[in-house]
């Protein structure tokens, strides 16, 4: 097999509209003795992606270093292992991988207090390390995962990021239990669309939130038994409140940062019940859309989310490969027209699952 000199690479140099994003045919080092070179069949968009190319402001995580520009986007990716490295023993030519999304520090604290995903010292590919816009990937091996021989690799392309965030929220943060009644709003992205498919598999009554009708019967399509649209939040508060008996949802997830729609999940949450804003950010700057009085009056619990465990990406792969968990696709771009893929998720308002790039 003759290994590539050169890949095809997307990059943005400056902050801005998807027309940011530049195709260029860059020289592929040579691999190092722990390194492995992938070719890679599928990556895909992100909120995430989107939010760095038009500027993510101040925002540096603690312990992380900040998001550098140049960079090249993506974090989720599989393929098909090329060649290794003299060091490399856990993979071989031909196997199938799925790139790490959320790598750990094993010798940092937060590793040792069972918190790696929130451990020091790691640069996240598409964040801090440059991420899977790439025909090609050169990167360490504890940066692979293995796949079974006949794995969709489209489906791994998708499933580490929101699955392995899904399932930290569902299991740990929220503490779910079979039979809850679990809200969701923003359910048509990547986190909402996992969080229902993960629902179902933990056995929950799920409720989904749009602002778009149109996407009501893509959610059910994606596993939600109820859909709410909230173009008028007075009559969304009341059905929800119809649909869990006057009782309340038990735990509620926010995929959108929107202050109204967080105002509308504490307002539609049972007493006790669990809430998680999951989106990283908030739409309208300000304080949050709630008071302690809020959170006394439910005795409500508000938790954080920053990212999944390794253990939460075995689980949802062990699940992938048992056919429990599957992630609707929206549609499919070149990687030469990864701006028009951004472009696509920015504007298109009906469609429901995820935007892949092909090299």
């Amino acid at each position: 097999m003759t290994q590539p000199t050169t890949a095809t690479e997307v990059w943005v140099y400056e902050n801005g509209g998807p027309e940011q994003l530049t195709v260029e045919e860059r020289r592929l080092p040579d691999p190092g003795p722990h390194d492995v070179l992938v070719s890679v069949d599928t990556t895909a968009l992100s909120g995430w992606d989107l939010r760095y190319r038009k500027g993510l402001g101040d925002i540096v995580l603690p312990g992380r270093n900040p998001f550098p520009l140049p960079q090249r986007l993506g974090r989720e990716g599989a393929g098909t292992v090329l060649a290794v490295g003299s060091a490399v023993t856990a993979f071989q030519a031909g196997d199938k991988v799925a790139g790490v999304v959320h790598p750990e520090n094993p010798t940092a604290l937060e590793t040792y207090r069972g918190l790696g995903n929130l451990s020091t010292g790691i640069a996240i590919p598409g964040h801090q390390s440059p991420g899977s816009y790439a025909s090609h990937l050169i990167r360490d091996e504890s940066l692979w995962l293995p796949l079974p021989a006949d794995a969709d690799l489209e489906q791994a392309a998708v499933t580490l990021w929101p699955y392995g965030t899904s399932h930290r929220i569902l299991r740990d943060r929220l503490r779910v239990q079979a039979g809850d009644t679990l809200l969701v709003a923003g359910g048509t992205g990547p986190m909402g669309l996992a969080m229902l498919n993960l629902a179902a598999v933990f056995g929950l009554r799920t409720i989904a939130t749009t602002r778009q009708a149109a996407r009501a019967e893509g959610l059910r399509a994606a596993g939600a038994d109820e859909v709410v649209v909230t173009t008028d939040l007075t009559a969304a508060r009341a059905h929800i409140r119809d649909l869990t008996g006057g009782r309340g949802a038990d735990h509620a997830i926010d995929n959108t940062g929107n202050s109204d729609l967080l105002r509308l999940l504490i307002d539609s949450l049972r007493l006790g019940g669990r809430l998680c804003p999951a989106s990283g950010s908030m739409n309208t700057p300000g304080p949050m859309p709630f008071a302690v009085l809020d959170l006394t009056m439910l005795e409500c619990d508000i938790v954080g989310i920053r990212g999944a465990r390794q253990e939460d990406a075995l689980r949802v792969l062990d699940l992938l490969a048992q056919g429990r968990v599957h992630s609707p696709i929206a549609a499919r771009f070149p990687l030469t027209k990864a701006a028009d893929a951004h472009a696509y998720m920015e504007n298109d308002t009906e469609h429901v699952g995820r935007i892949l790039l092909k090299p």
